[in-house]
């Protein structure tokens, strides 16, 4: 019989991608537009900070598990810079009928990702304002 150790390293491994995915797509954005498009980014990263705040604080509301992709603030905030998409689809979000959007199930369950990430968000939107955005 295997120890449980061993039975959990697939999953871990799963996560550890998962991770990676995000922090690939944050860098990718950063870089993207650091020096070009401070300004936007840090308002980028602040409304996808707002968004997975309101997720985290709220997993059971489903009006959080949803971004409506046709409203005007998330074009011209998020959806407007390159990669700020992909940085969602990594956390977790799926495209679904205009939206982006995680389960009910994805939200209660994965807190721990949805935390880190946003983490990892505030992180970049406070080196940004370190430099002067």
């Amino acid at each position: 019989q295997e120890p449980p150790a061993a039975a959990q390293q697939p999953e871990q491994l799963q996560q550890e991608a998962e991770v990676s995915a995000v922090v690939q797509a944050l860098v990718a954005l950063r870089k993207r537009y650091r020096e070009a498009e401070p300004a936007a980014l840090a308002t980028c990263l602040k409304t996808m900070s707002t968004y997975l705040a309101n997720l985290t604080s709220n997993p059971h509301e489903p009006k959080y598990q949803r971004i409506n992709c046709e409203n005007s603030a998330f074009k011209t905030r998020v959806a407007n810079l390159e990669g700020a998409i992909e940085v969602l689809e990594a956390t977790g979000f799926k495209h679904e009928d205009g939206a982006l959007v995680v389960s009910a199930d994805f939200a209660r369950t994965n807190q721990r990702r949805l935390w880190d990430v946003r983490a990892k968000v505030d992180l970049m939107v406070e080196q940004l304002k370190t430099a002067g955005f």
